[in-house]
């Protein structure tokens, strides 16, 4: 009988050591926070990049309704209030409509964008705040307020801005909600010298920007994360995505994970590292 009860314990045993052993080895290869970070980057780029050619391609001391001609077609009209050459702030209202509208960029967008600017889009201590109006960008609903503040020239020489993005929501077609925050600096890298009267549509596509700084949120199952970027991220003005660097997350309860968008090229193509093993991931956003 002793025998018995011995040989039962020792299977017990094992049987726990086995189980206990096979959750410590379980691979960790959840990208969502990755995915959700990725997916909430693009779509504040995305809304940067409207109102940055809204500001290059329109004249700010005309209170006329402009229709929107460049990356976004004849989806929006844009309004400028007040009217006077160096009066602000002014507010400058971007307005897609309410149906989805698809640009020349291929991305479908409606909604509006609302900025308010302080001064000239080049000049020192420049505030531009946006809020967004209903605003959609391929059926995904964006919410927050974004605030960029000009603070002169680096010692590159280079234009560089301060980006600070609060009470950001993103919410999927199918009602997945995600919440993000961020504070960036954002340095204007390519494509300075070049605007849209000296040079038409190339003088706002050939912009590229490097930004840097951390972010933090709240993925779709409600699991917070923190973002480190630890190559800067490159940021093409004719490109939905961000083409290039690297990101550093440290979801909750997981090991830090490392994001790398890629070599430069332009696609959703990225992938992710978690304790030494990679995966591919496709970005979300785009309309299918």
């Amino acid at each position: 009988m002793k025998t018995k009860i011995y040989l039962l314990a020792a299977v017990l045993t094992f049987g726990f050591f086995f189980l206990s052993s096979c959750k410590k080895d379980k691979i960790d290869s959840d990208t969502t926070s990755s995915e959700d970070n990725s997916l909430a980057e693009n779509m504040f780029e995305d809304v940067f990049k409207v109102v940055d050619e809204t500001l290059k391609s329109n004249d700010l001391d005309d209170n006329k309704s402009y229709v929107f001609n460049y990356n976004y077609g004849d989806c929006a009209t844009v309004t400028i209030s007040p009217f006077g050459h160096g009066v602000f702030p002014k507010t400058i209202t971007v307005d897609f409509g309410d149906s989805n509208c698809e640009g020349n960029d291929g991305v479908f967008r409606r909604g509006k964008i609302i900025t308010t600017i302080t001064d000239y889009y080049r000049n020192d201590d420049c505030v531009i705040t946006t809020t967004l109006d209903n605003y959609y960008v391929n059926d995904y609903k964006v919410e927050g307020t974004k605030t960029v503040t000009n603070q002169g020239r680096n010692d590159a020489g280079h234009l560089h801005y301060t980006i600070e993005v609060t009470d950001a929501t993103i919410t999927s077609p199918e009602g997945e909600e995600i919440t993000w925050q961020s504070n960036r600096t954002r340095e204007w890298i390519e494509g300075e010298e070049t605007t849209v009267l000296t040079d038409g549509l190339a003088g706002i596509l050939d912009d590229v920007y490097s930004i840097t700084g951390s972010s933090s949120g709240v993925n779709r199952f409600g699991k917070s994360y923190t973002i480190t970027i630890t190559k800067a991220l490159r940021v093409e003005a004719d490109c939905f995505w961000i083409s290039e660097g690297t990101i550093e997350i440290a979801p909750e309860d997981r090991k830090i994970r490392t994001l790398d968008y890629g070599d430069g090229t332009c696609d959703n193509n990225a992938t992710v590292t978690i304790d030494g093993k990679t995966y591919n991931i496709i970005l979300r956003g785009r309309r299918r």
